[in-house]
């Protein structure tokens, strides 16, 4: 079992109301972005409308965790890819 040290969710919003997560990545030693697609996968049809509020970000972040908890994907670190919920 791999764990990350660091994981990013990169967010799509469609610029009205809809927020859904769009990848989860990584920086690998090299410093170069990686997709990781068994994270992805099992976040890749979370979204909710913006219409939470200053919950969406929380929301959005206990989302993405209970499904890599359920996925058996261990991190250290969860960070949304502009720091805007973190």
């Amino acid at each position: 079992m791999v764990t990350y040290e660091e994981i990013y969710i990169r967010t799509q919003y469609d610029g009205k109301d809809l927020m859904s997560v769009e990848e989860i990545y990584y920086y690998d030693d090299d410093g170069e972005e990686q997709i990781c697609q068994e994270a992805t996968d099992a976040c890749i049809d979370i979204s909710t409308c913006a219409d939470q509020g200053a919950d969406l970000w929380s929301w959005l972040r206990e989302q993405v965790e209970s499904r890599l908890r359920q996925a058996k994907i261990t991190y250290r670190s969860l960070f949304f890819e502009d720091d805007r919920g973190d």
